[in-house]
């Protein structure tokens, strides 16, 4: 069964992680996506991850997760000879996705303006850090710099640690899934009113802010703002948080006045459920460092209260809930004689793809791609 976006063309001029992480996704929708590549090959995660033989051949980790199935044309946007290849391909496209800083595009001739005269229904998506306009647009972002800017850096913590960055690029990723919305939703717009360009732009800086509704809408209501709490849960009950135990570590989210009495009485503690905050914390904490993670996570889930060791990712990767899980796949990688798993769609889906096609070496399917638009 063919994806809902197979009769869907791409062409993809970002690069680094946000950008090339939608055009990924929508490739595993069925879309054809025609990765755009600077001579010299300056796009860092090429060369980011994984062994020194994959970085070698410009088929870094970090480029293998989110590129499979695309194409790799090189051209050189600042000569006649590469806008005008580049033109040629907008005009057999569907949709054109580019970050670069605000103005660019524009610069190089492929702004918004000049390609929908090349096409006339062109889905225009843009993707930057800031925005247009506004008095930030010209800066260079990336996912570090948001994290502090956006405001989650500084509910990220403890007072001892002061503010941390999440563990992922989590500000490119949002983004990057923000932009997939869009994209689908422009192309059901389309179908609504074809042959009418339209233009989208995705802000990291808005993407990433948009998730944090709740504490902002708290914030405009009670002037409170949401500090370095460390491990506090969302929900600011004293029955949840991350403990120590004599080997491991747990989570527990008992929110519900429900989850809090049965997880008292699983503890032994059933008076715990009536007690301060600060009484709670210390039992807890206190319980929790007599046993293994395992004796716990077993004695919770038998109690119905949520709970989870702290895993690493590999541990993650390898616990048996993860075994199947369909939203995973090897990717065959056939310059170097291996298969590396990779993460697919997010959700499951009966045309889901099942076996991926392998990333693009650089400009692999540059003469294919354009001896193709020449004889057209």
């Amino acid at each position: 069964m063919s994806g809902p976006l197979a009769d869907i063309r791409i062409l993809d001029l970002t690069h680094v992680l946000a950008g090339p992480y939608a055009t990924g996704q929508l490739a595993l929708m069925g879309a054809e996506v025609i990765r755009v590549e600077r001579p010299g090959g300056d796009d860092f995660v090429r060369g980011h991850g994984g062994t020194k033989a994959m970085r070698d051949a410009g088929l870094g980790a970090s480029f293998l997760s989110q590129n499979s199935g695309k194409k790799s044309v090189v051209l050189d946007l600042k000569t006649t000879e590469g806008l005008d290849a580049a033109l040629s391909l907008v005009a057999q496209a569907d949709v054109l996705v580019q970050n670069f800083r605000p103005g660019v595009a524009e610069r190089l001739g492929l702004g918004f303006d000049a390609t929908t005269t090349h096409k006339s229904d062109l889905i225009y998506a843009g993707l930057s850090g800031y925005g247009p306009d506004g008095p930030l647009a010209s800066r260079p972002a990336y996912d570090h710099i948001l994290q502090g800017v956006s405001g989650l850096m500084a509910m990220t913590g403890s007072p001892e640690s002061g503010p941390l960055r999440v563990g992922i690029p989590i500000v490119d990723y949002v983004a990057g899934q923000s932009l997939v919305a869009a994209i689908l939703a422009a192309l059901l717009q389309r179908a609504k009113q074809p042959s009418v360009p339209q233009e989208l732009h995705v802000s990291m800086l808005d993407a990433m802010t948009n998730l944090m509704g709740a504490y902002a809408v708290n914030h405009q209501t009670t002037g409170a703002l949401r500090g370095l709490d460390g491990n506090r849960a969302f929900s600011d009950s004293p029955f949840s948080g991350r403990f120590d135990c004599a080997e491991g570590q747990l989570v527990v989210t008992a929110n519900t006045a429900a989850q809090t009495d049965r997880l008292c009485r699983a503890l032994g503690r059933p008076e715990l459920a009536q007690a301060d905050a600060q009484t709670v914390a210390d039992t807890l904490t206190r319980v929790f460092a007599t046993m293994p993670v395992a004796h716990w996570d077993t004695l919770l889930a038998e109690a119905d209260v949520p709970a989870g060791p702290v895993l690493d990712l590999g541990a993650a990767l390898a616990q048996p809930q993860m075994e199947n899980s369909p939203c995973w796949h090897d990717l065959p990688v056939p310059e170097l004689d291996q298969t590396v798993r990779v993460p697919g769609l997010s959700f499951r889906a009966p045309w889901a793809p099942v076996q991926l096609k392998p990333a693009p070496t650089f400009g692999r399917d540059t003469a294919e791609i354009l001896s193709s638009e020449a004889a057209q």
